[in-house]
């Protein structure tokens, strides 16, 4: 049974801190505490397309269950890579992330007309993995969150290069009624106030079918200033902006609001047919980025509205059923999303007025742009000032049909077909309120609007669509009861197309002769495709020393599909970029200890990525990203975590990993500069961006007495190594290191439960990620100074749950 509650965070001073870790190492040292029967509860995974006990399964995965997610007040992305170690983040705010795995990272990663991720992220059977746009789905009434270390090349295919991220949700229970509803508060002690108002029921409908209802709403406190500022622009008249109208605390809020609804229906003994509905909406405002240095602690000056509206739903269904000994599983899924954005893009328009006005050594002609004034004698510059509107779509079409043995032979198998279909509509728009719309008189020196009746200065209307088909399949066969041979293949093939327009007026297309701007969907200036195939495999071989242990060695493969350049150079595109591919040697290891009071999972491997894809800009060849193979890194690294029933009260776990993650030979995005014994773009050995080198994370929950009634103390940290924000040796900073600490108490009976949190109890400031500028005018002066995303300051919360049986 699954009991929803308490799901709120932690807090306290150092008194507190040191109270539960005490405790807890009181408890386990001491051997009259030991409660011989106390045990760890089996862990259900379906890494491999099976319902297994995690420890039977030979690869390197870790879960976070139902229970532990609660216990952790685990409710959305940012919380849960925390506590995974194998997973490291470029995180700019909720729903905008880039997720990394084992330091296969080159930086540079999230345009959207660029590569697509290297990690696969999937919502129950639907692939979501979409570039820097993680599904940020609010986790409540959530099986567990499933890990998969490595290459998932066989059963996961695109993008599952360096592993998998799986969340799976609980699905309707036939002849069993719950429900809980769980309320909390919370307060951040430099900020505001949020709330979060959830419950679920699972309902029997008859002998055969039950519906599960899920819903949640969550407005969570801002902690970011948007205080007063003003910026000046050179030239004759005197432009400035300030943000007196956007001057407000606690400025980055978020509102939530979702629901799932799912229904079960066995047909009969051997099928059973699993639709289901996710609706989720997530309205958030302001930035999660503060100036430390130059306007203090959670401080910064926006000039334009932040806003980021994200709105999804995901359709699925699922018929499972057997034919004889086998099992037939289809699984179709269908998301719709809906994703629009304005964001502040001041600072760019500083350095570009700047530029220019400098280049044309102060004559006036050298504005960024002219007002509605201008003419051929006098060219009057208008403000600068600019923001960006991005209105993007996203829809997604997956089906997968395998069939599988029965899992209690010696020889066991599983294939598999599947196809997905995923379209993304985008349409972006940089606009210059004090622009020209008509480009005056001096076009084409300045180009006026792109779009009729707005103040565009350029846009990127596109329609990017990637498709992917495969056979996949595995098989296992028993030489002996110890002794297990594993095998793995898929056969895939890619067609990823790009069309549409980006650039402004003058950058259009020569259609018959005649200069078009923007370019129409009659006369694309992108209309190309990429295609290719290839093979993945994976091997490997599983020894069991006895029914506790087993180590295996794994050699498995991942890959990246190809795609087009939006790039061009002198009128032409630039040449498409090829699949990258990731080879993984791994040795693991499954174990339980002390009659399963104890259990000890880990894995050691090397991998090695070949021409991978990089992202980068070269100004000298064209002002858009260009993607090109480039590269070769290789990566060796541990990863482990320990679970252990140190009583029947007191549970530690223990996770880590070590990453060392480095490029294997310079390179140069230009080879002339390498001809002319010009310094690489990136020295062999540099470590890779965003990569730590350690993370770990530590659990204490220690279960006890508040008088008569049950309840529980925990503590909870997590470290983050210190990691690079690029590649190029020229532009990189180091992002500081981080621990985070999670403190709670509360009281738990069978009905109801009430949790007291302190999360990050010792008030850090993680560097999540570095937004550093890299704009420089004539003058080497540097715009877009370095922000900082930033975690939630120290807050305290409350929550209550009750549950109906």
């Amino acid at each position: 049974m699954n009991r929803q509650r308490s799901k709120t965070k932690t807090l306290s001073t150092n008194r507190f801190v040191m109270t539960p870790l005490a405790a807890a190492i009181f408890v386990a040292m001491n051997p009259v505490a030991m409660a011989q029967d106390a045990g760890l509860e089996e862990v259900i995974v379906t890494a491999q397309k099976r319902v297994q006990n995690l420890q039977d399964v030979a690869i390197s995965v870790q879960v976070l269950s139902n229970e532990q997610l609660e216990n952790l007040n685990i409710q959305g992305f940012e919380e849960y890579i925390n506590f995974m170690p194998n997973v490291s983040i470029y995180h700019d705010r909720p729903g905008i992330s880039q997720v990394y795995m084992r330091g296969i990272s080159s930086g540079g990663d999230g345009n959207h007309s660029a590569s697509m991720p290297s990690v696969g992220v999937y919502l129950d059977e639907q692939p979501i993995t979409t570039i820097n746009h993680v599904l940020d789905m609010h986790l409540y009434d959530v099986a567990r969150i499933e890990s998969l270390s490595g290459p998932q090349g066989t059963f996961f295919g695109a993008s599952s290069q360096s592993g998998t991220l799986r969340i799976i949700t609980n699905k309707p229970q036939i002849g069993e009624f719950e429900a809980a509803v769980d309320l909390g508060i919370n307060q951040v002690e430099k900020g505001g106030t949020g709330y979060t108002f959830e419950g679920f029921a699972n309902i029997p409908v008859s002998d055969n079918a039950a519906i599960r209802l899920v819903g949640w709403h969550k407005e969570t406190a801002g902690f970011i200033d948007n205080i007063a500022g003003t910026i000046d622009f050179p030239g004759p008249e005197g432009h400035s902006s300030n943000n007196a109208a956007l001057v407000e605390k606690d400025f980055n809020t978020v509102t939530l609001t979702g629901m799932r609804a799912g229904l079960k229906l066995d047909l009969n003994e051997n099928w059973t047919v699993t639709p289901g509905i996710i609706y989720q909406k997530q309205d958030s405002s302001g930035v999660w980025q503060h100036d430390p240095e130059d306007l203090g602690d959670l401080n910064i000056q926006r000039y334009h509205p932040d806003t980021y509206d994200d709105e999804w739903y995901q359709a699925s269904v699922t018929l499972d059923g057997n034919i004889g000994d086998l099992n037939l599983v289809y699984a179709g899924t269908y998301l719709d999303r809906d994703a629009e954005r304005n964001e502040d893009y001041i600072g760019y328009a500083q350095y570009l007025h700047n530029y220019y006005y400098d280049y044309y050594q102060n004559n006036s002609t050298g504005c960024y742009h002219h007002s509605s004034n201008s003419s051929y004698t006098t060219y009057e510059c208008t403000n600068p000032d600019q923001f960006i509107s991005r209105d993007e779509y996203f829809k997604r079409s997956s089906h997968e049909i395998r069939l599988q043995s029965a899992s209690d032979g010696k020889f066991r198998w599983t294939a598999g077909l599947f196809y997905q279909r995923q379209e993304h509509d985008f349409d972006l728009r940089w606009n210059v309120p004090g622009m020209d719309p008509l480009g005056s008189d001096i076009w084409p020196i300045m180009p006026p609007s792109l779009v009729p009746g707005e103040l565009v200065v350029w846009q990127t209307d596109q329609n990017r669509v990637d498709r992917d088909s495969a056979f996949f399949g595995e098989v296992e066969f028993d030489i002996t009861d110890n002794l297990t041979l594993v095998g793995g293949y898929r056969r895939f093939e890619f067609e990823n197309s790009l069309v549409g327009y980006n650039g402004h007026a003058t950058r259009g297309c020569l259609v018959d002769g005649e200069l078009l701007a923007p370019c129409s969907e009659n006369a694309p200036n992108i209309d190309d495709v990429s295609k290719g195939d290839g093979n993945t495999f994976k091997f490997s071989v599983n020894y069991s020393l006895d029914d506790d242990k087993m180590m295996y060695f794994t050699y498995s493969e991942g890959y990246r599909a190809g795609g087009v350049n939006r790039a061009r150079a002198a009128g032409a595109f630039l040449p498409k970029y090829d699949p990258d591919f990731v080879d993984n040697y791994e040795i693991g290891w499954k174990t339980s200890f002390m009659d399963g009071r104890m259990r000890f999972n880990g894995a050691i491997y090397s991998m090695n990525w070949d021409d991978f894809q990089l992202s980068y800009n070269d100004y000298d060849v064209a002002i858009l990203t260009i993607i090109q193979n480039i590269g070769n890194a290789e990566v060796q690294g541990t990863e482990f975590d320990v679970a252990f029933a140190a009583t029947e009260n007191l549970t530690l776990t223990f996770a880590g990993s070590y990453t060392d993650s480095k490029l294997k030979d310079a390179f140069w995005t230009d080879l002339g500069d390498k001809d002319d014994g010009e310094p690489p773009t990136a020295e062999a050995g540099a470590q890779m961006p965003y990569v730590p080198e350690i993370k770990m994370s530590a659990t204490g929950r220690l279960s006890m007495n508040y008088g008569s009634l049950p309840g529980y103390i925990q503590a909870a940290v997590a470290y983050t190594d210190e990691s690079w924000t690029r590649l190029d040796d020229a532009d990189r900073q180091v992002q500081n290191s981080y621990t985070i600490l999670n403190l709670s108490t509360g009281i738990q009976v069978d009905s109801w439960s009430v949790d007291l949190f302190i999360d990050n109890a010792t008030d850090e400031r993680a560097e999540i990620s570095r937004n550093h500028g890299s704009y420089y005018d004539p003058l080497n002066v540097l715009f877009w100074d370095t922000n900082l995303t930033v975690n939630r300051p120290r807050s305290f919360g409350l929550r209550f749950g009750y549950r109906f049986n």
